[in-house]
């Protein structure tokens, strides 16, 4: 005696047809020793050296207001309030990693000569965090570089 067959409906052998190969294109063909092995050491994120420079620049610049302020004390007053700031940007900027405390460059010698200096030290420190802030990749460090570029900008010595 035969056995009745199933009917396959037309529908049903379309789809077969067509989703074996995307059924099989979805398995892992190769064993896992076969494939590229990853090195042990992941690459750091893309913003880690943006962090660092920035840091790196405002650390210089505190630096070089501790000196002056200690040489030059009718300017604490005035160097007071940025290197608050300075606090304030590092602390936004602390990636965990150990402040290594760089080497101030020499005050000027007088107070007026001392505040251009500090100015001029500013000025650049501004510039550097606005680079810093176009060579970011997130758009939320981006955007807190640039806020501290404007900050220290405005609060430069004149």
């Amino acid at each position: 005696m035969s056995t009745p067959r199933a009917h396959t409906s037309r529908r049903t052998a379309l789809t077969l047809a067509l989703s074996a190969p995307l059924a099989l294109a979805a398995c892992d063909l190769d064993p896992p020793s076969a494939a590229p092995s990853q090195s042990p050491t992941t690459p750091p994120p893309p913003d880690t050296e943006v962090v660092a420079s920035a840091r790196k620049a405002i650390l210089l610049t505190v630096a070089l207001l501790e000196v002056v302020s200690v040489q030059h004390r009718p300017l604490r007053a005035r160097i007071r309030p940025l290197l608050d700031l300075h606090a304030a940007h590092l602390e936004v900027l602390d990636d965990g990693s150990e402040d290594q405390s760089p080497e101030a460059a020499l005050p000027a010698d007088t107070p007026a000569m001392a505040r251009t200096q500090v100015s001029g030290a500013e000025s650049n420190l501004a510039v550097t965090l606005a680079d810093a802030s176009r060579q970011a990749a997130s758009g939320d460090l981006a955007r807190a570089l640039a806020s501290m570029s404007a900050a220290v900008a405005q609060r430069a010595v004149a």
